[in-house]
């Protein structure tokens, strides 16, 4: 299976590919795979490696064959309808709950979830939290809702426009913490990603017109100003390449505060903003 995703892959990627779609179609364990070395395929796991390894191939991404990702701990459903979960996002999310450290149940407003790994990992992380999210996307939001009853959290859903400032999802509301991860990809850059993220995750997700790179920041800084709590944070991954912009943009637009942090690579990825 290896050589069979080196055409997609580096070595080392395609054997983490391999590994990581194995313990899925046996429910192996990884530290138990050393355990099972030797044993044969059942002949339906076979077949359904057969047919998994011929999309994946095909460049579709291993997340989705799976119908599966992993994000803080806990296993969440993805379609080509969301995102899949990155390692970064967690960082958002560890972020997030120490900000909200010591806080009596506080209110988070997630904008654009996704999958809801962020929305659903707060609403399980932090005691008490009361915890809204909202998509554009109708086909997002019922996988949200899925991923929410399956972890056994309650979180309120809304279909929602981030650019519609007028009529807020949420009109009575008014939170501690606004979180996003927003799609910020300039289009120029779409050449040199990866087929399996550019052929397979959804468009609306990921990318952002050259023209106006930041349009998804200046919808999120106008929605903190009208719905966070004095002293409320909002906070956002973003893309290294515009930092400066972003950063200044949020203060002319009313936040104060505004400060960066590097994610664990060593790249500005996140920005925080108070009211």
């Amino acid at each position: 299976m290896t050589q069979a995703l080196q055409p997609l892959y580096d070595p080392r990627e395609a054997a983490a590919v391999a590994k990581y779609y194995h313990e899925h179609l046996t429910g192996w364990e990884q530290w138990s795979l050393p355990l099972h070395y030797g044993d044969a395929l059942t002949e339906a796991q076979h077949r359904q490696r057969q047919q998994d390894l011929l999309q994946m191939a095909q460049g579709a991404p291993v997340q989705y064959v799976m119908e599966q990702a992993d994000f803080y701990g806990r296993r969440f459903q993805v379609t080509p309808d969301v995102l899949i979960p990155r390692p970064e996002t967690e960082e958002l999310v560890l972020m997030a709950i120490r900000e909200l450290s010591g806080r009596k149940e506080p209110k988070v407003w997630d904008v654009g979830t996704g999958s809801g790994c962020i929305a659903v990992t707060i609403a399980a992380e932090v005691p008490g939290a009361q915890v809204f999210a909202t998509d554009i996307s109708e086909k997002a939001l019922a996988v949200a809702k899925g991923n929410a009853a399956r972890q056994q959290v309650a979180i309120t859903f809304a279909q929602h426009d981030m650019r519609d400032h007028d009529a807020l999802p949420f009109p009575d509301q008014h939170f501690d913490l606004i979180i996003s991860n927003p799609p910020y990809i300039p289009e120029r850059d779409r050449q040199e990603m990866h087929r399996n993220v550019v052929e397979h995750e959804p468009e609306i997700a990921l990318f952002v017109p050259d023209e106006d790179p930041l349009w998804c920041y200046r919808a999120l800084a106008a929605l903190a100003v009208k719905a966070l709590e004095p002293n409320g944070v909002l906070m956002a991954e973003t893309y290294h390449q515009y930092h400066d912009k972003l950063m200044q943009q949020w203060k002319e637009n009313g936040l104060r505060h505004v400060t960066e942090q590097d994610d664990i690579n060593g790249r500005p990825r996140f920005v925080m903003g108070r009211v």
